[in-house]
This record gives C-alpha cells, structure tokens and sequence, in this order.
C-alpha cells in the first residue's frame, strides 16, 4: 500500500558493500553476430551481465502529453547503452532524481544464446499509487533471474499525474473518460514486453504479472481490464488491496466522492476554475505545485483506505465496474493465480489510526460505521473490553478489511470459475535490521520490531532475494529466500508454484488450504475465514 522501501541509507550502503546479492545470477549475454539489440523504437547496446537499465517504453508523457494515454516513443538510431535507471516518476519524500518524463523500465535476463525462450515476470512496484517505482533497489532482479527467468521492472504515473480525472479531460478522450492514466502505462509496458522481450531470451507468449500492495491491486485491475487482454498469462497478487481505495467517475457512491469532482476541486485550489484555456494552463503547472495542491485535499476527499485521494477509477472502459462484481462474476481474465498476507498487515499504518481511537466506545462506534448491521458479529469476533485490546484488535481488523478478505475473494471466486489458485500467509518476521528498514521507510521508526511483528511488506525481502548480512540477514534466510524464489519462479515456469524438493502447495478451493512461510514453510488447513466472509458481505453497501 505504501511504498515500503525508499533510497535509505542502509539499503544504499548494503548495496554498495554487497553488491546484488546474486552475482551467481547474471548470465553473460550477446545477441550473436549483431552488435546491437534491435528494439522496434532503436538499438540498444548488448550487456554481458544481461542488465538493461532505462529503456523508455513510451513517449514522455509531458506538456500535451500530460494526462493523457501513453504514446509510442519516438524512434532512435544510435545505440543506446542502457546502464543507467530513468528517472522516477514524480512522488512525495523522494530525494533521488525525478521527472515527468518517467516511463521506463528495467530487463534481467540470464539467456545466454540466440533463441532462447525464458518464461517472463513483470513486476508492479507498490507505493499507495503515489510513490515507488522500479528501480527501488529492493526490485533488483538478479536473484529472481538467476532462477531461470527474465525479470522486468517499470515506473508509471502516480499521484495527480497519474490519476486525475476532470470532465474536461474526459470530454477530449473518445472514450469520454479521464484518470487511469498509471494503469494505462501499465498496459503499455505489457505492450513493450509482447513486442520486444524476445530480443532478450524472454517468452512473450509466457508472461506472469506479480506485484504487492498497490501493485498487487494493479495486477487485480489487470485481470480485469479488457486492454490488457493476452498480455499475460499468470499473475501473482502480494497483499492485494481494493475495497475502500476505488472511485466512481462522475456520480457519488457509498459517501465516496467521484474522481471528476476530485479533479475539480483541485483546479480550485490551484486558481484556476476561471482560466479561459483551463486544460492548457493546468498542463503548464509544475508538477510540484500539483502535488503541493493536491495534497490539501486529503481531509475533504481522501478514500477509506489512508485517506488516499489519487487513486484508481470505476470508469466502465479500463475499470468496466466495480471489480467486487467482476470477480464475482466471474468477469476476469482466466489465469492461475497465487494471492496471500502477511500476517500484521496492518501494523505499520495504525498509527496513524490510533489517534482516532481512545477508547472501546470509539471502536464500537467505527464498526457500526464500517459494517452497519454485521457490527455486532464483528465485534464478537474481535472484542475489545478495555483500551489496552485496541491495538491488537484493530491490527486483525484492519489487516482482515484492507487486504486479508480481498486476497480471499480472489483465491475463491478463481476456484468458483475452476481456475487455478494458490493462497499463502507469511509468518516469518523480518531480522530486526530489516525491520528497522520497513519501519523507518514507513514513518513509523517509534515501532519495535515486536510491535511491527511479519508487516505489510515483509515478504519483499524473501521474494526478491535482498537478504543482505547488514540487514541481519543469516543463512537460513538465504535458504528460506531460494525456496520462495522457486516458487514463485516455478509458478513462472509452469503456472504451478510446486516442484520436486519444495513442501506441498495445494490449490485453494473449498478445503481453504494455503502454504505457510513462517520459521517452516508448511502446508495448511483450513484458512480461518470467518472474519473474512462477515467483511465481503458488506461490500458494496459499506465501502467503495
């Protein structure tokens, strides 16, 4: 949901003393007789690491381009070397280089010859959809690579720039609909992968989306986005998020304002409500502006979840309604799929919760305002006599209505529609030094790593193989970190997270089995999903 790790000093000081972390992995690579690798935008220069840093997969979307779908990029004739990360995408409490012109993304590739053919993953950085991007360097994907596998990361438009909708600007588009612009650069990047990543070793025709927080919520709206039809064809959802972090387009719902109003307010704010060429005055305002605007309407406008103002929006073309009904229906892309938390997924926001609650008449009073009549089950369920229950009470809480119950729905509603789906629950905390770094990264370094417990994030140092001896990392992370690899690697390879060695991973279905990564990784049954089951039956008269 946030992006949980920046440009820290330790993550900075742990790569440069350690340097990947899988060195192993990187595969010298050529493109045969050719001196250069034939984009269809340009050349670009071979890289014997098999390395490729800041290839622009679209224009930039700057000037007229601003709030507007992506655009092919324009060609080039020399070669470009591509050793060198784009900038990010413009975000708050960043202090590295950023810039509107921001659509680039990053190959690992371990191929070693011509023709090659290695299954693809395309990974969805988090962030809240206001910050990341993918060259955080927690996404290196070395160690991914090193299991067989190409790696692709990407930046998209965040924040104002990625998801403001005005009527105006949807007034211009032909499909008379505005926002979206982050998920659409999304597409395009998918778009690149399909036209290009052979010239890589990649297999365009074996592509496998995976993401967490905010872009595990982005893989979700993939499967649903008639856009991205064929472009993948196995996706991975860490932590997904959805209910209570959506926005109708033109007509309020459920007390959530619609984007079209947000977009309103915001030209307000800027002074410019009354400008004879509105669209071209508000394309001329610098982004930091913007985002120093936008930000004072977090109070008034902000969603359920983290009172976020930018975010994605039901506008029936790229979100063609609320994906509660469409997965529901069963109205996805039908593709296997592996989805799981954390088990305290919500301990690094509730501070900034906590001061709404000071005692248990102010948590009876939010469940009734969150779940209307189920509010009794639900606090017979998570009962709170005193004021010391709050915080553990509201960790499961919100860990359960924020990602636990949506992550469910996934896993049962693809075995409703007899597709393939695998749930896990991560269980294993982080070394205390590792922990310090989500809590730091987050705003929260008040919490001790107990009180912070497996938090939302967690998994990302397994997933990706960043298990660094500064971060108190030790051997048996490394031998835990290769065994998630493979299988998620696996999932890569053959749309099944199991092989020969690994513990048993049984689909999800109606015995609610999943994989526990704790201090084991075992398999278990029953998922407890009674929590769950009370919050998916208020959805859509309680949350948008």
């Amino acid at each position: 949901m946030i992006r949980i790790l920046k440009s820290t000093a330790i993550l900075l000081l742990a790569t440069l003393l350690l340097g990947s972390g899988c060195e192993d992995g990187k595969r010298p690579w050529s493109s045969g007789a050719e001196p250069v690798i034939r984009l269809d935008s340009g050349p670009i220069v071979p890289r014997r690491d098999g390395v490729y840093r800041g290839i622009p997969f679209a224009a930039p979307p700057v000037g007229a381009g601003r709030w507007k779908p992506p655009q092919p990029v324009a060609p080039w004739t020399e070669p470009r070397r591509c050793d060198a990360f784009g900038p990010v995408c413009p975000q708050p409490h960043y202090s590295g280089p950023m810039s509107e012109d921001c659509l680039f993304l990053n190959v690992w590739t371990p191929a070693k010859r011509d023709g090659e053919r290695l299954p693809v993953m395309v990974w969805f950085h988090g962030g809240a959809f206001i910050s990341g991007s993918g060259s955080d360097e927690l996404y290196d994907g070395a160690p991914l690579a090193g299991h067989g596998v190409v790696v692709v990361t990407c930046n998209y438009r965040l924040g104002v720039l990625g998801f403001l909708a005005h009527p105006l600007l949807s007034a211009e588009s032909p499909d008379r609909v505005s926002g979206n612009y982050g998920l659409l650069d999304q597409v395009a990047a998918l778009d690149w992968v399909r036209r290009n990543i052979a010239k890589f070793g990649g297999d365009p025709g074996n592509v496998t989306i995976f993401g967490q927080s905010a872009g595990a919520a982005s893989v979700c709206l993939l499967m649903v986005n008639p856009l991205a039809k064929g472009l993948f064809h196995a996706a991975i959802a860490q932590s997904p998020a959805m209910v209570g972090m959506l926005r109708p387009l033109r007509q309020e719902q459920l007390g959530v304002a619609p984007a079209e109003t947000v977009g309103l307010r915001l030209v307000q704010e800027l002074g410019l409500d009354r400008a004879r060429d509105m669209l071209s005055n508000l394309r001329q305002v610098p982004w930091a502006k913007l985002n120093a605007a936008a930000a004072g309407l977090e109070t008034d406008l902000g969603v359920e979840v983290l009172k976020l103002v930018w975010v994605p929006t039901v506008d029936g073309t790229v979100i063609p309604a609320h994906p509660v009904r469409l997965f529901g229906q069963g109205r996805r892309q039908p593709v296997p799929l592996i989805t799981g938390v954390t088990a305290d997924e919500s301990t690094i926001f509730l501070p900034l919760i906590m001061p709404q609650f000071a005692s248990p008449a102010d948590y009876q009073r939010s469940l009734k305002a969150m779940f209307g009549e189920k509010a009794a089950e639900v606090e017979r369920l998570l009962p709170v006599r005193s004021s010391a229950d709050l915080w553990p009470r509201l960790k499961q809480l919100l860990s359960a209505k924020w990602f636990g119950a949506w992550a469910d729905y996934l896993a049962a509603t693809a075995a409703y529609s007899r597709q393939p789906a695998w749930f896990y629950r991560f269980t294993r905390r982080a070394p205390k030094w590792a922990a310090q770094v989500l809590a730091e990264d987050t705003g929260q370094k008040q919490l001790s790593a107990h009180k912070l417990g497996v938090a939302h994030g967690t998994e990302l140092f397994s997933v990706f193989g960043f298990t660094k001896i500064l971060l108190g990392f030790g051997p048996s992370d490394w031998r835990f970190s290769d065994q998630v690899m493979a299988y998620w690697t696996n999932f890569a390879k053959t749309h099944r997270p199991q092989s020969a060695g690994l513990p048993d991973w049984q689909p999800y279905g109606s015995q609610r089995a999943y994989l526990e990564f704790g201090q084991e990784i075992r398999p278990r049954a029953p998922l407890d999903v009674k929590l769950y089951k009370l919050i998916a039956d208020t959805w859509l008269v309680s949350a948008y």
